[in-house]
């Protein structure tokens, strides 16, 4: 699959956030309980999610290995944090932006794209890749009509 990268503006936002340890097996899994995590709270607050839910990985990512990871459920509206739930701002600013259409295990080809084309244009990332998950299991039951944002927000230059 070929990506076409583009420079692109993201906007500041609330999101519910949680944060996980889990290893590179256990992605999926971990995603998954997460989000569900964070439907629920957003939901018992009387809230609804005004975004897409998001993913990221802040340390280093080696196939095999442990992992963090932090997700995501943009929100408007200030809510008191609950457990090991809290409530974030991600920051807005230039971002390097693809999409992936299919399953969530061939997504490795988007990082390389983004971190391609970051590369070749001079710029440099200011945190951790994002997976802005667009249509997923919760709206189709094949893997092969998945759509993810890979974002990867860049320095000011």
């Amino acid at each position: 699959m070929t990506y076409a990268v583009e420079l692109t503006e993201l906007d500041s936002i609330d999101a519910a956030h949680l944060r996980r340890h889990t290893t590179t097996a256990d992605i999926g899994e971990c995603v998954g309980m997460g989000l569900d995590a964070l439907y629920t709270f957003v939901s018992e607050a009387g809230t609804a999610p005004n975004g897409p839910p998001q993913a990221a990985y802040p340390g280093d990512f080696q196939p095999g290995e442990e992992l963090d990871l932090d997700l995501y459920l943009p929100v408007s509206g200030g809510f008191p944090a609950q457990g090991d739930i809290d409530i974030v701002t991600l920051d807005g600013g230039p971002a390097a932006r693809t999409s992936h259409h299919g399953p969530y295990d061939k997504i490795g080809a988007a990082y390389e794209a983004v971190y391609e084309w970051v590369r070749e244009n001079g710029r440099r990332p200011a945190g951790a890749p994002r997976e802005l998950y667009l249509c997923g299991p919760d709206s189709t039951p094949d893997p092969d009509d998945y759509i993810t944002d890979v974002v990867l927000p860049l320095r000011n230059e």
